[in-house]
């Protein structure tokens, strides 16, 4: 039966013009299935022009050149489909990753109720266009995932506020008002505008606070919103990301109006995935005024003088410790002195570090603490740099982000989820989680409706080496005991000679391992790769104590993702495959899980690690 007032509702879904590659399109039918329902493939939007009710608003409206604007490559273009009710309408365009834009033909000539209709609770953002032909209305609506997405070129075209008001202007208008712009030619390096910008083919994926420190490493945003919306199309309910790195799936989560946890081993990535989520909360004008407090009173205290040696308080500003300043100082190691083509410098990062745990205000002060970080990152760059002139550059580009999202929001009207990531050992969830403040917590027994994760290869980047400057300069670990503990960790110091011995003995934590991880470990210590192998068991090791947290916190019926690649070895002339994937299933099906879904895909870019492809694996807790 169709809703009273309400005719057969028709569905058209545009994909983004970034998609290219089949499990992009796999992906965004995965997530349509989930948040919408069936859909059939568009393979060409003639197919549904030519068919009512779509061909009502051919000729006036001239739907086609919206359908025709800026198409993806490939042999999908969309997706179509036919209801007898309207759908939830904001959470499609609040959550879609790979929709671009959705039109929705309705036979009802009265706007304002089809409005209604769709937006029940009445937050109707600027995302919508409304066409009427006879009886008929067509809603244009653009997902907020386009918009937070070309946010990333503002970022890189905006100097000030006015500029940044200016180009949200001019995003929120260019799907509508300049539709048939032509844009400057991709390799024009001069003179190029905004909107050039965005008819780039890209995916950018360093738009707003997800670009607040470098990072290697980390999720593609859009493929983790999209998992996330395959296993969790519910509005309610807490997700979790227990590798949570630098807070991709926490910081989709946030704009998807989803409260979300994290869970991360290392102090440095914790505070980068909790500033992500939190400063998007923070008031623009005030984080701008504790901004320019910093920068000045810096400016008014020379590190190298000799006040901080004889431990006087200089009388401009009484709050800094000179001997604390020089105590700090003794404790970095000289490796990291080294690093700088002035060793100087690092009074001025122990400087600003102290000057800002003086600020009472405790997410402004992780903001700025997690933008002292990303200078001391740009200073081994830009080696020859004013330490003063880069922290000013940092801090007012990531405030300038947050300024920009505020603005942008005033539009889209985003009711933002909560988050929090904890420091922990993902093996060990239960007993060694603590907040930022150093209070320990605690997830419960089925608190978590889904996860989303990619834990770290058995060949994975060396992360304690990337942070290594940071963690030391600003005091944030124990660098020995995180290499011990940190999973996937490529250092072979770190994997001793009695993981071989538990081997050799056939010790509980070997013999629990599946038959083809066994066999995998043994494979490579007949070839002589004995840190390899070490290193392959210690990680089939650590993940299986992790699949049991997970299935402990996840609330039975509800789904993991678990994002891995696969590793390639060279033994005797030939390749041999480690089956990550499979391992892990296996391991899971023994814990308590069953497989729900196994996508695998070649990686498009480095053979780093010797990574070839990556696989998607999905577990559900059973009911």
């Amino acid at each position: 039966m169709l809703e009273a007032g309400v005719e057969r509702v028709y569905w058209c879904f545009k994909l983004f013009n970034s998609v290219k590659e089949k499990h992009e399109v796999d992906f965004a039918d995965l997530e349509l299935s989930s948040l919408f329902g069936e859909v059939k493939r568009i393979r060409n939007f003639y197919d549904t022009l030519s068919q009512t009710p779509f061909n009502n608003f051919t000729k006036k409206t001239r739907i086609q050149d919206y359908l025709a604007h800026e198409l993806p490559y490939g042999e999908c273009v969309g997706f179509f489909a036919e209801t007898n009710k309207w759908l939830n309408v904001d959470r499609l365009v609040r959550r879609l990753a790979y929709t671009r834009e959705f039109f929705v033909a309705v036979e009802q000539d009265d706007a304002e109720n089809v409005l209604k209709q769709a937006f029940p609770n009445g937050e109707i953002g600027k995302n919508v266009q409304i066409f009427k032909e006879g009886r008929m209305t067509l809603l244009r609506f653009t997902t907020n995932q386009y918009f937070l997405e070309k946010t990333h070129y503002i970022s890189k075209l905006s100097r000030d506020e006015q500029e940044v008001d200016s180009n949200v202007e001019t995003l929120l208008t260019f799907l509508t008002k300049q539709i048939n712009r032509i844009p400057a030619s991709s390799t024009m390096q001069v003179g190029k505008r905004l909107e050039d910008y965005f008819a780039t083919r890209e995916e950018p994926s360093l738009h707003l606070t997800h670009y607040m420190h470098p990072y290697k490493g980390k999720f593609h945003p859009k493929m983790v919103r999209a998992l996330l919306n395959h296993i969790h199309p519910e509005d309610k309910g807490v997700v979790m990301d227990n590798f949570a790195g630098c807070g991709t799936l926490l910081v989709e989560a946030t704009w998807m109006g989803l409260d979300s946890r994290g869970v991360e081993i290392n102090p440095l990535s914790a505070l980068m995935s909790n500033v992500k989520c939190d400063s998007l909360n923070l008031d623009p004008a005030a984080l701008k005024k504790e901004i320019h407090a910093l920068l000045q009173t810096l400016r008014n205290i020379n590190p190298a003088d000799d006040e901080l040696a004889s431990g006087r308080k200089l009388p401009v500003v009484a709050k800094y410790d000179a001997r604390m300043l020089r105590h700090r100082r003794d404790e970095i190691p000289k490796k990291v002195l080294k690093m700088f083509s002035d060793p100087e410098v690092i009074n001025s990062f122990l400087l600003a570090r102290q000057l800002i745990e003086r600020i009472e205000d405790q997410d402004t002060r992780n903001f700025l603490i997690i933008g002292l970080s990303g200078t001391i990152s740009d200073m081994l760059r830009r080696r020859n740099s004013d330490f003063l002139t880069v922290l000013e550059d940092r801090l007012n580009d990531l405030y300038l982000r947050i300024y920009l999202f505020h603005r942008l929001n005033e539009a889209l009207k985003i009711n933002l989820g909560s988050s929090e990531t904890f420091i922990g050992d993902t093996r060990d969830i239960s007993g060694s989680c603590r907040r930022l403040n150093g209070a320990s917590v605690k997830i419960g027994d089925g608190q978590i409706r889904a996860i989303v994760n990619s834990p770290p290869y058995s060949t994975a980047l060396d992360y304690i080496r990337n942070d290594y400057p940071q963690l030391t300069i600003l005091g944030l670990a124990d660098i020995e005991q995180l290499e011990q503990k940190m999973m996937g960790n490529p250092n072979a110091r770190v994997y001793p000679n009695n993981l071989l011995q538990e081997i050799q003995r056939g010790d509980s934590d070997y013999q629990m391992l599946p038959e083809n991880a066994k066999s995998i470990v043994n494979v490579l210590l007949e070839a002589e790769r004995k840190k390899e192998a070490l290193r392959t068991y210690r990680f089939f090791k650590d993940m299986r104590k992790t699949l049991q947290e997970m299935h402990r916190v996840l609330e039975t019926g509800c789904k993991a993702v678990i994002i891995i690649g696969n590793n390639h070895y060279k033994l005797n002339g030939k390749y041999v495959e480690v089956r990550n994937d499979e391992v892990i299933k296996q391991m899971g099906i023994q814990i308590g899980f069953r497989e729900d879904k196994l996508i695998r895909r070649e990686l498009e870019k480095s053979m780093a690690g010797m990574i070839r492809y990556e696989s998607i694996l999905i577990l559900q807790k059973p009911a």
